[in-house]
């Protein structure tokens, strides 16, 4: 039972909230960072790249409050290494760093936090379908930060239709905070993870967007999360199977290496942007609001199929896979016919 303080300090977060989308334009301005609308963006008016501003506010606070630095270590420097990315993403926003620059960056911040931290480290990896645990040894640092990587990445992908991105992030933070052995870690993720999805909706409202800082910080913070939280069930003997971890990630994942492989055969910058994302083949036949329920319904019926073992997870991903190719081919043979 979620006791009464904790609801408080939810509700004044809320109000804290309500505040800040009043002064949105006002801190847009003062940090520089506005997204000003062009050829290949949907929106129509210059908007605040601040989403996560206020995220990042309640984070902290609740990092004080609950003592996080002395309860749960580890977990402190997740927060830590995640703010290094919010960072690198708010300079972003204001002075449009070279996608390459944000890389090695990214690549430098996430080597350091795996090598110091032993538990943001994946040891081993067990596959179901085959039954068999595998021992990554020498390998374990570069599978590590290639997840993390990887897992930004895609999550950058996904910022471009309104609460997209952000809402999958509140998803994430909400299913990993549920596996949490410690209660301050469990109430801070489940404060964080609502709050985001209240802020979310003011991001589906065009108040603001979440921007590069939102999505790097946000991709960090769920990426060392996971692993840091697959470490801990593994160490209490749940070994958690890479099938069920890549049903987590798969939506965004999988539209992800579509428009690498895509992008790198019509011999184009594999990191520029486009409007040729799941999201975008969607909105064109769909509304927004209708786009965002279909990826929610979709998140949430594959993983709850997976965790109550409905459905065999290989299986789960295999028809994910098949409908999701079928889909885009037809999407595109469609708009190509269309006149």
């Amino acid at each position: 039972m979620i006791k009464f303080k904790y609801l408080v300090i939810l509700l004044l977060a809320i109000l804290f909230l309500k505040f800040f989308v009043k002064i949105k334009d006002k801190i847009g301005n003062f940090f520089h960072v506005l997204d000003i609308p062009k050829k290949d963006k949907i929106h129509k008016k210059i908007t605040p790249l601040i989403g996560v501003f206020p995220v990042i506010i309640l984070s902290f606070i609740l990092l004080i409050y609950f003592n996080i630095i002395n309860e749960a270590q580890n977990v402190f420097y997740i927060f830590l290494y995640s703010y290094l990315f919010f960072i690198m993403g708010y300079l972003d926003d204001r002075y449009n760093l070279n996608a390459y620059l944000k890389l090695s960056i990214s690549l430098v911040i996430t080597l350091i936090a795996i090598n110091l931290i032993e538990s943001f480290s994946i040891n081993q990896i067990y596959i179901e379908s085959i039954n068999k645990t595998i021992i990554l040894n020498e390998i374990k640092i570069f599978f590590s930060v290639l997840c993390v990587l990887l897992l930004i990445n895609s999550l950058n992908l996904m910022d471009g239709i309104n609460g997209l991105a952000s809402g999958f992030a509140s998803g994430w933070l909400l299913s990993l905070s549920l596996l949490s052995n410690n209660e301050n870690v469990f109430i801070l993720f489940l404060i964080l993870s609502l709050f985001m999805l209240v802020n979310t909706f003011q991001i589906i409202k065009g108040k603001y967007f979440l921007g590069d800082s939102g999505t790097l910080f946000l991709g960090c913070l769920v990426g060392l999360c996971t692993i840091y939280t697959y470490n801990i069930q593994l160490a209490l003997g749940n070994l958690i199977s890479v099938e069920k971890i890549f049903i987590f990630f798969m939506i965004p994942g999988i539209d992800m290496f579509r428009l690498f492989i895509t992008r790198l055969l019509q011999k184009k910058d594999p990191f520029g942007g486009d409007l040729n994302h799941l999201h975008h083949i969607l909105v064109k036949q769909f509304s927004n609001n209708t786009t965002l329920l279909i990826y929610s319904i979709t998140f949430i019926s594959t993983n709850l199929l997976s965790y109550f073992n409905v459905i065999n997870t290989l299986l789960i991903i295999i028809i994910y896979l098949n409908i999701y190719i079928l889909f885009i081919f037809f999407s595109k043979k469609k708009f190509k016919n269309t006149p």
